[in-house]
Parts: C-alpha cells; sequence; structure tokens
C-alpha cells in the first residue's frame, strides 16, 4: 500500500519532468489566461476596478485548483484506458479506489506547491499584497478541493462507460470558471462546490480575515459541501464502475 503511494508520487515528477516543455508550456498559458481576464475586468469596472483586484486573483487560481482536483480523476481515468492499462489498475493487488485516492493526493500536493507561488507572482505583478495566513489557506483549499473530486469522481465514471468525454469536461470547466468568478447571496449557491471556499478565502485575502475569525456557519456550509459532494460522487462512481464491470468495457477504448 505505501509502495503505490510512493510510486504515485514518482510517476508524477517523472512525467513532469519528460514532458517538461508541456509543464513549463501550461503554467505560461494559465499566466496568459489571467492578464486576459484582469484586463478585461479593468477595462469593463474603470476608475473602482482596484477594489476587484483581488477577488480576481483568488478567483482565478481557485478554479485553477478545482481544475486539477476535478480534471484530474476524469483525465486519469481517460489516460488510463487510452494507454490500454486501466483494466490492470483493476486487477491490481491494491484496490482501485486506494490507487485512485494515492493518484489525488499526490496531484494536490503537487499542484499546491505550483499554484500558490503563481497566485503570489500575479499578485506582485499587478501589484497587490495578499494577506493569507497559511493555516486558513491550506484549510480552505483542501475543503474546497474535496468538492472538487467528488464532481472529478462522477465525471471519471462517466469515461469509464463514455471513454471520451473531454468536450463535456471542457464545459464544465468554463461553467465553473463563471460561478468561482462572481458572489451570490444564497444558501443554494453556496452549497456549489468550490464556491464557499472561493468566497471565504476572498474575504482571507481583502481583510487578512483567519481560520477562526469566520463565522460558524461558514465552516458548517464548507464541510457540508466537501462531504456531500465527495459522497455523492463516491456512489455514482460505484454505479458507474459496476455498469463497466457487468458490460465488460474496463479494457475496451
Amino acid at each position: 500500500m505505501v509502495n503505490a503511494f510512493v510510486a504515485n508520487f514518482k510517476k508524477n515528477f517523472i512525467e513532469m519532468k519528460r514532458y517538461f516543455f508541456d509543464t513549463v508550456s501550461s503554467f505560461i498559458i494559465l499566466f496568459i489566461i489571467f492578464y486576459l481576464i484582469f484586463f478585461g475586468f479593468k477595462i469593463a469596472s474603470g476608475p473602482n476596478f482596484g477594489d476587484t483586484i483581488d477577488g480576481i486573483i483568488v478567483s482565478y487560481f481557485m478554479w485553477i485548483m478545482f481544475l486539477a482536483s476535478f480534471q484530474g480523476v476524469s483525465y486519469w481515468i481517460i489516460q488510463e484506458a487510452e494507454r490500454g492499462t486501466l483494466e490492470q489498475l483493476f486487477m491490481s493487488p491494491v484496490k482501485f479506489e486506494f490507487q485512485m485516492i494515492f493518484h489525488v493526493i499526490s496531484d494536490f500536493c503537487i499542484n499546491v506547491l505550483m499554484i500558490v507561488p503563481l497566485m503570489y507572482l500575479a499578485a506582485f505583478t499587478t501589484g497587490r499584497t495578499l494577506n493569507f495566513d497559511l493555516f486558513t489557506l491550506l484549510y480552505l483549499i483542501i475543503l474546497g478541493s474535496i468538492s472538487a473530486v467528488g464532481v472529478g469522481l462522477i465525471l471519471g465514471g462517466m469515461a469509464l462507460i463514455f471513454k471520451k468525454i473531454s468536450s463535456f469536461i471542457q464545459i464544465c470547466t468554463f461553467a465553473f470558471l463563471a460561478i468561482l468568478m462572481f458572489e451570490v447571496d444564497a444558501l443554494w449557491f453556496e452549497l456549489l462546490p468550490m464556491v464557499k471556499a472561493t468566497g471565504m478565502m476572498r474575504r482571507m485575502a481583502v481583510t487578512g480575515t483567519n481560520f477562526y475569525q469566520f463565522p460558524i456557519q461558514d465552516h458548517v456550509i464548507l464541510w457540508i459541501t466537501a462531504a456531500l459532494f465527495l459522497l455523492v460522487g463516491i456512489i455514482i462512481f460505484r454505479g458507474f464502475e459496476k455498469r463497466a464491470m457487468v458490460r465488460g468495457t474496463l479494457g475496451q477504448y
């Protein structure tokens, strides 16, 4: 079990090193998209733009963490199916669910190490200072990403059946970008994945609010959202998994 966990970390680092050009290109694209959004909001907001900069920075990079979390699961399954190794993973002595968890954890750790410095760099290049408490930052990223993993499990389950769902994943990607960029004072909106975490991080960036200074109801909504989407994701994924096994399509692409 431990060997499988370590192997996932090594595999991710090796792939980043072997495909170094693609890794660097992805970071450049992230910055290009950020500045397109940044200057777009600047033109639209006019003289009041200074009040929204911190929110744009936080919302964008929380969206990137969301992408890394929910796309990581679905694209991993699609990639293993393309390589013809998906069925072997199901036949491995280590259960597929554990391998998926190990992959999610290793992906998350690498993404945090990469994305958090990028967020500070984006703030620096736009002339802002982000007032982040490290513990609060990690707390919000972890719980927000758990709900995103739940969405990823649903998409991963769909990938077991439909094999190629890249276009649908892209639709979800930009739909959630729009959701995370705005604040709506409604409970149903706050229960969407990553929304509450993004709102709390936005307040942390603007006012310097720490973990213990958020109202208790904010923490309750954050935990409920994370647990709810993770549970729903697991249930739906297992349903798709059983259907794929009955149909005998795990090894097909």
